[in-house]
């Protein structure tokens, strides 16, 4: 055998192992230098990496590296110095350990590219700390991918067939170090990861949804407004779902404004995101919580600047086909007077489904206005600005596939008793205590109702019991109320409202009045009312086609007898003009006592009314009246008040029945009368009505006739 070739293969072994004991004794040195020099080279020097202590198997290609530290002192130098710095942002991090398994040693150190079977990250802390100003900046994922080009760097790419992360933090954060966005308790489960450059996806997130199972124990983010927590978050890629276990958020003052539970995004399509950068979803589902919110103030034209716009940085358009909100307990407060009690609303629910696209730019009113949805509630109540009345919403539905509204009352309460009233007000007003029991509205547009524009609506049905006192002791008020019809008072409604048909089903009203003479109370009312108001609206393109409100009621007077009336309203004038007719009797002339003895001082001693029949036209000034009474055998008794109460005045009664004619018709013969009275213009529409029948009935019971 040649000797050279003897001195070879003596050579070659020896060499072998000399290498073999090279490599075993230095190799973690050669390793690390390598992977110092490829960081360093692929992000142009400006950061480096140390680690404390590593385990190397370079036959399987398995390495654990200890407390990995990657940084940049050049770049933190100048976030220090200066406002700017030669990079947008800086990253470090901090791993307690690194362990790769199967990884393609040769592709780390002589390619550019990342190969392995699987990375496990244990206890890893990011800080990612923005350069430039002090303001702080949300955390946002910029469309140039900027943070791709950190992660890839000059590696064409990187790939591992499992990633895992296990209790990692991220932390966001300016220039002093103080995090105003943080993530901590990071747990992730990455199957199939790859970034390389030949992928033309629009948005970091795309690289990362795919296969991913992450969860986040909490995410803070503190801003000069607000701070707001997410606890247990949950994305799973493979079960298509997000899932939130709390969301709360805190304002300036600390106080809890936003707390939702439970929160579950079912059935997110992955593909959609990353090929088109939409988020498709089937339904969002939550528990609920509680919500507060500081809505604008009230303003006489609106602006385009109320309108709420979706202001959406990340996805050209998004889709959820439900949304479905357990309980939640609502607070409205005024932004005018934070200190004072807000409104609040119990058991809120909501659902939506066939929900419209979320375009970029989209009005949020319009949105919901285009679905199909239903919210319920239990109920509110809140003090009137004057404190006079407390005013409660009992539980409703609103149900825009029906169109449909239900409330199941709706009440006004005074907060003062008659007698605190009377001494509370300096002039006579009314008193009102109103009760609307089982409001249905039906063929609502619900869509008009949500954007703000009007109330339209086919019916409106309701149980009213509506009861009014008036202390006749107080001084009269000498303001003016003309110009304050009922159907006036609707014009001035700052609400377009338009229901064609309103419905009131076995209602009550009553009127209660303090006699300024006898200084006692008397009461009339209406029972069993049913009645009907066609073209209830202040709509003027409406009003333009049909400005007639008219109003068709039954009702049982003082539980004796029936009445039926027809008022026709006209709407969209400036004189007020009305026409109210009707008709009733039937009834024990005797049962009036209750009103005239402590309002007119007069007491019917005996007589039946038939009949009684009116028909009243009349403006802002004045009404006309054309009225018959029909009535026998009446008796009458003047009263006067003294110092030891209330008596009969005998001369005065003798005179009075002398003058009263006790029956029509008399000798075959009905008188009827026309009266003309000029308005009290101090005096409410109502009144002028009873005093213009009252004084035709008067010239009836007189003898006196139009004839």
């Amino acid at each position: 055998m040649n000797k050279y070739i003897k001195i070879a293969l003596v050579a070659i072994p020896v060499t072998l192992g000399a290498g073999w004991v090279y490599w075993q004794q230095n190799k973690k040195r050669i390793i690390r230098n390598a992977i110092e020099s490829k960081i360093s080279n692929a992000t142009d020097s400006l950061y480096f990496i140390r680690y404390d202590s590593s385990s190397i198997d370079e036959i399987n290609g398995n390495a654990v590296f200890f407390h990995v530290n990657l940084q940049s002192d050049s770049l933190q130098n100048q976030l220090l110095q200066f406002d700017t710095a030669s990079s947008a942002v800086v990253y470090n991090v901090h791993i307690d350990a690194v362990s790769i398994r199967g990884v393609n040693t040769a592709a780390l150190l002589n390619n550019s590219a990342v190969t392995a079977k699987s990375i496990h990250l244990v206890n890893p802390v990011v800080y990612i700390i923005s350069a430039g100003k002090k303001e702080k900046q949300p955390a946002v994922i910029n469309e140039n991918l900027a943070l791709y080009e950190r992660l890839l760097g000059k590696y064409e790419n990187i790939q591992a067939g499992e990633i895992v992360i296990e209790n990692g933090s991220l932390f966001f954060s300016d220039k002093t170090g103080n995090p105003h966005t943080s993530l901590t308790g990071i747990g992730i489960q990455l199957n199939n990861f790859s970034i390389n450059r030949s992928k033309d996806y629009r948005n970091i997130p795309s690289y990362f949804i795919k296969d991913v199972v992450a969860t986040v124990k909490e995410i803070n983010i503190q801003g000069e407004e607000r701070h707001v927590l997410f606890s247990d978050v949950e994305y799973n890629a493979p079960g298509k779902f997000i899932r939130i276990k709390k969301f709360q958020q805190k304002n300036n003052r600390r106080q809890l404004v936003f707390d939702i539970n439970n929160t579950i995004i079912r059935n997110i399509s992955t593909d959609s995101f990353i090929l088109g950068q939409q988020l498709t979803a089937d339904e969002l589902v939550s528990d609920g919580g509680m919500l507060t919110f500081y809505p604008k103030q009230n303003r006489t034209v609106s602006s385009a600047n109320d309108e709420i716009e979706l202001d959406n940085n990340y996805f050209d358009e998004a889709q959820l086909n439900k949304i479905s909100m357990g309980s939640t307990r609502v607070f409205i407060y005024s932004k005018s007077k934070p200190n004072d009690a807000p409104l609040q609303i119990n058991n809120v629910r909501f659902a939506a489904d066939d929900i419209q696209k979320l375009y970029s730019g989209t009005n949020v009113k319009n949105l919901v206005s285009r679905s199909n949805w239903t919210i319920s509630a239990d109920g509110f109540s809140f003090l009137s600005a004057n404190r006079r009345y407390k005013l409660n919403i009992g539980s409703f539905n609103i149900n825009k596939e029906k169109s449909s509204m239900y409330i199941s009352r709706f009440s006004v309460i005074p907060q003062l008793t008659e007698k605190a009233f009377s001494a509370s007000i300096k002039y006579q007003d009314d008193l009102y205590q109103l009760d609307f029991k089982n409001v249905e509205l039906n063929g609502l547009d619900a869509r008009l109702l949500v954007t703000g524009k009007r109330l339209e609506a086919e019916t409106l049905t309701l149980q009213p019991m509506i009861k009014v006192f008036n202390d006749r002791m107080v001084t009269a008020n000498p303001a003016s109320k003309v110009g304050k019809y009922p159907h006036q008072l609707l014009a001035q409604v700052n609400f377009p409202v338009n229901i064609k048909k309103l419905v009131v089903s076995n209602g009550y009203v009553a009127y209660k009045e303090r006699g300024a003479v006898s200084e006692q109370t008397g009461t009339v009312f209406f029972s069993n009312v049913n009645a009907t108001v066609l073209n209830v609206t202040n709509v003027p393109d409406v009003i333009k086609l049909n400005d007639m409100m008219v109003l068709n009621a039954r009702t049982r007077f003082m539980g004796v007898s029936d009445i039926q009336t027809t008022w026709k309203l006209r709407l969209g004038v400036q004189n007020g003009a009305f026409n109210v007719s009707g008709s009733g009797g039937g009834f024990d002339a005797t049962t009036m006592n209750a009103i005239t003895e402590p309002l007119g001082m007069v007491s019917i001693k005996k007589g039946q009314i038939k009949k009684i029949t009116f028909d009243l036209t009349g403006t802002n000034l004045e009404a006309n009246a054309t009225s018959t009474l029909l009535y026998d055998n009446l008796k009458i008794i003047i009263l006067e008040k003294d110092s030891s109460g209330i008596n009969k005045k005998r001369v005065s009664s003798f005179v009075a029945n002398l003058m009263v004619r006790n029956q029509n018709p008399e000798d075959g013969k009905v008188r009827t009368n026309n009266v003309t009275k000029t308005r009290d213009v101090t005096k409410s529409f109502f009144f002028l009505l009873w005093k213009t029948i009252f004084e035709a009935a008067q010239k009836t019971v007189a003898g006196k006739s139009m004839d």
